[in-house]
Formats: structure tokens, sequence, C-alpha cells
């Protein structure tokens, strides 16, 4: 491998990525920019800015074109979280296996204009198609003993293997980007279930559902409804443009939490049979699965078909609130409002690492979302 500082060509995005370095330099860099010598010595910061690092955060992509869009999130990311943060891009059709890496210090001010705490940022462009190349970068230049939640960019590639992998505690990635989530998700269970201290999986997908998934909540937890679980007869959800996997996620939840299982040998494309022997559950109900009209805002709607009751659930078009409206004979219509902010990346990996746990309700959906792939 070399050191590709001198060689690589520089490239506007790179202006975002902060001071370049040598490899063999980025922790004395790095002690550099907390020592900032331009400070007046009656200020708060006259002997050294504070580092904060609870965790370590490692973009990765092998998209050359989203360079600048990651190395923005990160530093959204890493002024408000305390993380040591590491950005790679990695070109893997280059012939020349090289690295050249970036430091910077992304710090939050306080009221009278001075930093006060600061997280580092290291970045670094790999080139060459060699798998060893992303785990000798990423394992030297861990914050020691701290855990390690690695974001993967798109599809897996060979550079995600055991010896990487084995050291990640959250794995944060976005099936909504995958060409064929059935068999990028076969491949992370089987090296999930081989590494000896298995990581823990964020899909985004499942994610973007938490305000969905709590309205739905919120609108079964009212006694008149719960009454009338047991007579669910259909649900129909619908999903935008790019969140297909959003509405595979939500219907496998929805059978997760009446106790159902899938019958495939009566299930299709157009409609999924779901049938459960939880007495509090309807024995058998289908879920519906379609595009959402692209005039409408929002990424999946969902309405429950009960007996006595229909419940509707979706995005409000004008403003960050999600609508349930729940319809029961022989009264008005009961219209709710909860707050459902809109969800960018740096929202998602916040809500993420802030939640933590071992993400077991996304553990118990998965093989329900696997058997709706093969459909």
């Amino acid at each position: 491998m070399t050191n590709a500082a001198m060689t690589t060509p520089t490239l506007p995005a790179f202006a975002l990525l902060g001071q370049p370095v040598e490899l063999s330099h980025i922790e004395r860099e790095l002690q550099a920019l907390f020592m900032d010598s331009g400070v007046a010595e009656d200020s708060p910061n006259a002997g050294g800015i504070a580092r904060a690092s609870l965790i370590n955060l490692a973009l990765y992509n092998e998209d050359q074109s989203g360079l600048e869009q990651d190395a923005a999130v990160l530093a959204e990311l890493t002024s408000e979280a305390a993380c040591r943060s590491l950005l790679i891009n990695a070109d893997t059709r280059s012939e020349e296996v090289s690295a050249r890496a970036w430091v910077q210090a992304h710090c939050q001010i306080d009221r009278s204009g001075e930093k006060s705490v600061c997280t580092e940022q290291i970045s670094f462009i790999l080139t060459g198609n060699s798998p060893g190349l992303l785990r000798n970068v990423v394992l030297a230049n861990l914050d020691s003993d701290l855990p390690l939640a690695f974001w993967w960019r798109g599809e897996f590639s060979d550079a995600f293997e055991e010896r990487l992998y084995s050291r990640i505690d959250r794995l944060l990635f976005d099936s909504e980007s995958w060409e064929s989530p059935r068999n990028q998700f076969i491949r992370l269970i089987e090296n999930q279930q081989s590494a000896s201290s298995p990581f823990v999986m964020h899909d985004f997908a499942f994610t973007r559902l938490n305000s969905t998934r709590h309205a739905i909540a919120n609108a079964f937890d009212r006694p008149a409804i719960a009454r009338d679980l047991s007579s669910l007869s259909s649900v129909d959800i619908r999903f935008a443009k790019g969140y297909r996997m959003s509405a595979f996620y939500l219907a496998a939840w929805v059978c997760a939490k009446l106790d159902a299982r899938i019958d495939l040998s009566q299930s299709d494309r157009a409609g999924i049979t779901c049938l459960s022997n939880r007495k509090s559950s309807p024995s058998s109900f289908t879920i519906r699965i379609d595009e959402l009209d692209p005039e409408r805002k929002g990424t999946v709607e969902v309405d429950f078909q009960l007996k006595e009751s229909r419940v509707e659930i979706s995005r409000c078009q004008t403003r960050d609130f999600i609508r349930t409206l729940t319809h029961r004979p022989g009264a008005a219509t009961e219209e709710d409002w909860l707050p459902a902010k809109r969800m960018t990346d740096a929202a998602l990996v916040a809500d993420i690492l802030n939640r933590a746990g071992r993400n077991r309700t996304h553990s118990q959906v998965l093989p329900l979302v696997q058997e709706l792939l093969t459909l």
C-alpha cells in the first residue's frame, strides 16, 4: 500500500475534509488540532480544547459521488454527538492500492462564542481492490476501548470480511438502496452468526417507521379499538417510491405484534395471508401492499379494517405530523396527531445511537421480512 497524499488529484470535495496528513502522523496531527496556540491566555480554552468521544463512528462508501454528502452528514452528526468519526471513501476499481488521509475537528460553540467540546474526524480516500485495506485503516485508527458503530453505504462488497465485521458493535445500513435485498440479508445473517461477537443490525428502512409504529400502537391502545382487534380482516399498506422495504418491515411488524405467521402458499404480491392462533388476535387477515399516490407526501401509509372500525394512519400533507383517523359506527370520526420530524440520514443515525440496545424488535421481524422478499 502506498500513501497517496501527494499523488491523488485534488477534488473540490476534499476541501470539506480538513487538513491533509501522512498516515503515520494522524495521531500527532489530531493532538495539534486540540492545542490552539492562538487562544488568549485568559480564555477557557487556553490549555487546549476538550476532546469528547463516547463511540467510534465509521462511514464507508464505495461511491465517489457521495463524498461531499457524506462529509456534510458526518459534520452534522459530530457537531452534536461525542464520537471519533472515520469517513472512508473507496474506489475499488482503481488499479493502484493507496490511501490518503485528512483530519479535522467539529466543535460545539458556547454562548460566549468559544469552542467548548470538540469531536475529531479522520477522513480517508482509499484506492484499489484490496479488502484488507479497509480493515487495516479502520482498526488502526479507532479510539481504543470504545464501541464501533459502522455505517455502510450501498451494497456490501468483499471489503466486508470477517476480520472487520467481528470488530463491529453496531452495523448501520439502508436496505432501500439495495438491488437485491434478499441476497444481502442472507449474507448479513450468515456473517452475524459466524462472528464471535455478533454485531447488532440497524436498518434505516426500519428506523424510518418509528413514528408510524408509535401512531399504530397509540391507536390500538384505546379500549374501543382494542376490543375489536380480533375482528381485523385486512391491512392496506401504501409506500412511496423508494420505500418498498419500509412497507415490508411494517407488514412484518404487524404480523409479529399479532403473533401471526405468513402463509406463503396463499400469499403473493397482491395479498399476504397471515394466520394466528393467539386468542386475542384474528385467526387470519390479509395484508395488501401497494404504491402510494405520487401526489401524496410521506413514505408509508397504512389502513386497518376491523369489523366495526377502521383506522387510517398517514403523514399530514402540510405539517410534520402523523395523522390517525379512527372511524367507528355511531360515533364521530376521531382525529389524532403525533409529531413526526422528517428523518434525514443524520437524524436516523442519531436516533439509532441514542436508543442503543440490542434492537430486538428488528431481529424479531427480519425473518418475516425475508419471507416477504421471496414473494
